[in-house]
């Protein structure tokens, strides 16, 4: 039986039947993957202690016909982040997101980057400025949903390229729309809230290392995450429907 190891963050857990369990992690060598875990919800089992989120571990397991997970070992644990509700609320939403967003067997390197890269961001940010966390879900969001090439247009409007008097942003169709082809469940935008989201879906998250730079994105927080939570909607209720 051929065995595999890899660096890994745990998605999420499913109990199977009596005392298994079944993992979801994303990992750097194979994107994601689904292992069972034999006995893992015995009393004296010692792996769900690794495998909590967020943890950095590394995993190793069989491809067999049922694969399994043989062992995990604990690289990180983020302890800043697990002692705190908002970041581990965080985390939990980052992982969420990423579970319903791919799909297994496929690597993404740039994925696994955001997910290892946001997690110590959080991590080492946190303790001297709360509020990164509040950031962080929006930046995550938006860069998550440009790696999938699932981004909003916004330069122009998505019909007819009118660049001009463009105040309104169309989840039906993912862009910005001109008073042409504006409809009235389209949302309003202004110059602001474009830049930001502009920033957001194509900057490095080593942009915003400046307090005042992430200051300047969470005075539009309140837009941002409802705009977020709307695009995303609308791109799960699109990938649901095709």
């Amino acid at each position: 039986m051929e065995y595999y190891t890899t660096l890994a963050f745990v998605l999420k857990q499913e109990p199977v039947r009596e005392h298994d369990r079944n993992y979801t992690f994303y990992t750097q060598k194979f994107g994601k993957i689904n292992l069972l875990t034999p006995g893992a919800r015995k009393i004296n089992a010692k792996l769900p202690g690794h495998l909590e989120v967020p943890s950095l571990v590394e995993i190793q397991f069989t491809m067999s016909q049922n694969p399994r997970l043989v062992s995990a070992l604990e690289k990180f644990s983020f302890p800043v982040i697990k002692k705190k509700k908002k970041p581990l609320l965080v985390s939990f939403l980052i992982v969420d997101l990423v579970d319903k967003l791919t799909i297994e067997n496929q690597i993404e390197p740039e994925i696994w980057k955001l997910l290892y890269d946001s997690f110590y961001f959080l991590e080492e940010n946190f303790d001297k400025f709360p509020e990164i966390a509040d950031f962080l879900w929006l930046y995550f969001n938006a860069k998550f949903l440009e790696i999938l090439g699932l981004f909003p247009f916004l330069e122009g409007c998505v019909e007819c390229g009118k660049t001009i008097n463009n105040r309104f942003f169309s989840f039906q169709k993912k862009g910005i729309v001109c008073p042409q082809h504006h409809q009235e469940q389209d949302w309003p935008i202004n110059t602001q809230q474009k830049r930001i989201l502009n920033l957001l879906f194509n900057s490095s998250l080593q942009q915003f290392l400046r307090r005042s730079q992430v200051n300047e994105v969470l005075k539009e927080k309140k837009y941002l995450k409802r705009f977020l939570d709307e695009f995303t909607l609308a791109i799960k209720s699109d990938i649901m429907s095709s």
